[in-house]
């Protein structure tokens, strides 16, 4: 055995290798804990645009201190420094903003500057729920966060078009722009994110054609786009998307006929909502077959024909509406073998014939029928 040297053994030694080794982890920790001087300059620039008074959201980004320590709503990469998250929210349950337990809720005017854009390390951006915030998105969003995951900018008052190059943030999995006053189309470039899992621009002011290859956004589970003032037809490239669980397209201009093909074997859809437009054609067997459906708004259209009489022991809706349209024929039988219908709405159409006994009928009330042709039976009385 080798046997240790008298500088090793020394106390001078000894407390000179201890000093080192902890100098090392500290200023490790401490080169990890710097906020970078452009990204902190960014912020400020971001904080000058933006004027919020009652929450105090901007009270800890002080100038003198390290924007990765302790500035709310900031958050960053250890290893570099620089900004990843920044995360604004007017309505949150934190301890910062609501301190007595209670969800606060915020008021922020001004507008997002692009000083953004120089936060060029950013994993998510996030200024939600202010009411206040106007002005365009900056289009440098879409051109210089190459890194972006997370785009998330609703409820405030946003006016502008959807940057046309949207699509070249090919890591974005989640873009919420709903609640806000954006005005033309739905960017071509969209169906180019294809990672994207999220997809949110309701209640907006947005018109034109959905992209005909919406479908090729093969990731996405939600496309939330109602009440807007889309028109054209809904693409059949919809009916192909493999993930896609809930579909809203509510509340539009959408002519034409629903896809055939739009929950048929394979998908996982449980909510489709497409009432208040100007569909016209048959309701696709497919769609009322499908025993993941839990939800399903085809109301106020000018849809014809029969109701697919395919409902299995293994229908299960909360809501199925088909009201105010122009569907003939009777009330599906098979709808009797379903394993639970919550709310049916089958007004005002052009049904005529005796309602099956037995549940679900015998829960639902008159207005489930009224305003049709002929109906008779259950809740409408007896047929003569």
């Amino acid at each position: 055995m080798a046997t240790p040297s008298p500088a090793a053994r020394s106390p001078a030694a000894l407390l000179a290798l201890a000093a080192v080794t902890l100098i090392i982890p500290l200023a490790t920790a401490a080169a990890a804990a710097a906020c970078s001087a452009a990204d902190r300059d960014a912020l400020l620039s971001i904080r000058a645009a933006l004027s919020e008074s009652h929450l105090g959201v901007f009270s800890s980004w002080k100038e003198t201190t390290d924007c990765c320590s302790g500035w709310y709503g900031v958050s960053c990469d250890p290893t570099n420094g620089h900004v990843a998250d920044l995360t604004l929210r007017g309505e949150a349950d934190d301890a910062v903003m609501a301190p007595s337990g209670r969800p606060a809720s915020g008021v922020m005017s001004g507008y997002i500057s692009d000083a953004v854009c120089r936060l060029d390390h950013l994993s998510s951006l996030i200024i939600a729920d202010w009411k206040q915030i106007t002005g365009p998105i900056p289009s440098c969003v879409a051109e210089d966060l190459p890194y972006l995951r997370i785009l998330e900018l609703p409820g405030n008052r946003l006016t502008g078009e959807i940057p046309s190059s949207i699509g070249s943030l090919s890591r974005l999995t989640v873009l919420n722009l709903a609640d806000n006053l954006l005005t033309g189309g739905i960017p071509p470039s969209i169906t180019s994110l294809i990672s994207l899992k999220h997809l949110d621009l309701a209640n907006n002011r947005l018109t034109g054609h959905l992209p005909g290859d919406f479908g090729e956004l093969a990731m996405l589970s939600r496309a939330l786009l109602g009440r807007n003032r889309l028109s054209g037809p809904i693409p059949a490239s919809v009916s192909k998307m493999p993930r896609l669980a809930d579909l809203d397209l509510s509340e539009n201009q959408l002519a034409g006929g629903i896809p055939d093909g739009l929950g048929s074997g394979g998908h996982v859809l449980t909510s489709v909502y497409l009432g208040a437009n100007r569909l016209s054609g048959r309701i696709p067997a497919s769609l009322l077959r499908n025993s993941g459906l839990g939800i399903v708004n085809l109301s106020r259209n000018a849809l014809e024909g029969d109701v697919p009489d395919v409902f299995t022991p293994e229908s299960y809706f909360m809501l199925l509406d088909l009201s105010r349209n122009r569907l003939t024929g009777g009330v599906p039988r098979s709808l009797a073998g379903a394993a639970y219908v919550g709310h049916l709405d089958l007004s005002h159409n052009r049904l005529c014939g005796a309602i099956p006994a037995g549940p679900p009928f015998d829960h639902l009330d008159a207005e489930s029928f009224g305003g049709n042709s002929c109906l008779c039976g259950g809740p409408l009385g007896k047929c003569t």
